[in-house]
């Protein structure tokens, strides 16, 4: 059986490419552009190109399906949020010959709407920061009065990563707010007049990612991972992360969200301990692959070909087992990190608490290049292209 792995410009689709065609797998490879990330790996058969999901999701769709009807049996790895959901909402209109390894849309949309994550949460007793949702409150004011009671700082963000429209999608937004003042300006903007949103009083400490493999609820394998770096540092995709043994009950609060929908999938859940309380809370779930997919396939545990097997009806047995304390650096995600440290005044960067100096930052940053432990995302040694074709995209958008 084939695969067909879409959003190729993503890392995570480059590591399925990669992880598959190691298998001896044949991947093709889809994105909005010709070449992409990942359609440079040798590990990449067939490449093809569909209108942007994005602006033209029926135009992408139909794109796929005629794509697909061509390359025989397929297992499909949609790797965004927009590129899953729109497969999700149309799964009874594709052709038979392709296997969609996801569970329902219902399913999916409970995990990853966070107003509905959090109402999960409060039922299952798992710990969230101090949150007020958008829709528990009619009167604006007193939605406010309530959000005060926290204190400041506070995040605020929309309820989904990607906002599905009538004219296509559209970015959410992550802000924070260190002042009454800041707030009520924040919350005036359209997106969040528009959409739900929700806002929690924001916690210090260190991000830690459970990531599962799920079968009707069950557990098929599972992996975990503590952030190092971030870009940006105020909070956002890993760029350095280390494999790690998680706190059980952190793990047993991941797999209970997971199995009360009853998931199937892949999916990460993540969690950051709150350094004031010494508990760590829930922050999001994604019901799809994430940005460090490398780390848990260098680390031995191999989601992409263990869901490969699970769509064609494998019975998977996991050990359970994988190297810890093994990082994974995403080059060029690692060295915008630094810059941003270096250039950015920290007063105005919204860095979470005890965050290194700006030359221990450089130190690290060097550093990491002569541990052993530390492990390149993109660049390897094998199948040099992609990091190539990354970094001519990075040097092209500075000199624009």
């Amino acid at each position: 059986m084939n695969a067909i792995v879409l959003d190729g410009e993503q890392r995570a689709a480059l590591a399925v490419t990669r992880s598959l065609g190691r298998k001896g797998v044949k991947v093709a490879v889809g994105s909005e552009k010709r070449p992409s990330l990942s359609s440079c790996s040798r590990y990449c058969a067939k490449s093809f190109i569909y209108p942007s999901p994005y602006i033209d999701p029926s135009g992408f769709l139909q794109s796929l399906i005629g794509f697909a009807k061509s390359c025989g049996d397929a297992v499909l790895f949609p790797i965004t949020d927009v590129t899953l959901t729109e497969i999700l909402l149309k799964k009874g209109t594709l052709p038979e010959n392709l296997r969609v390894p996801f569970d329902s849309y219902d399913k999916y949309i409970q995990l990853t709407d966070k107003m509905s994550l959090f109402r999960i949460a409060r039922e299952l007793n798992v710990h969230v920061p101090s949150t007020v949702l958008s829709t528990d409150y009619e009167d604006p004011e007193i939605r406010l009065r309530n959000i005060l009671k926290f204190g400041f700082p506070v995040v605020i963000k929309s309820c989904v990563s990607k906002i599905r429209t009538d004219s296509g999608w559209m970015d959410s937004k992550v802000n924070y707010a260190n002042s009454e003042e800041s707030l009520r300006k924040i919350l005036a903007d359209d997106i969040y007049l528009k959409y739900p949103f929700l806002v929690q009083k924001r916690i210090h400490g260190p991000g830690i990612g459970i990531f599962l493999l799920m079968k009707e609820g069950e557990v098929v394998a599972k992996f975990a991972h503590r952030r190092i770096r971030e870009k940006p540092p105020s909070g956002g995709v890993s760029v350095v992360s280390e494999s790690i043994i998680p706190p059980e009950d952190v793990v047993e609060s991941a797999v209970r969200i997971l199995a009360n929908v009853g998931w199937t999938g892949v999916a990460m859940v993540e969690f950051k301990v709150d350094l004031e309380e010494k508990i760590a809370k829930l922050l999001e779930v994604n019901a799809r692959f994430w940005g460090s997919l490398q780390l848990s396939i260098s680390s031995g545990v191999d989601f992409p070909y263990m869901l490969f097997r699970m769509a064609q009806g494998e019975r998977i047995i996991n050990s359970g087992e994988y190297k810890v304390g093994l990082r994974s650096r995403w080059e060029l995600g690692d060295l915008d990190h630094l810059l941003i440290r270096l250039l950015k005044d920290p007063k105005t960067s919204n860095l979470p608490l005890n965050q290194p100096k700006r030359l221990s930052v450089l130190k690290e940053y060097f550093r990491d290049f002569f541990q052993p432990s530390v492990k390149n995302e993109v660049f390897q040694s094998n199948d040099v292209r992609p990091f190539f074709h990354e970094l001519k995209n990075y040097v092209q958008y500075f000199i624009r």
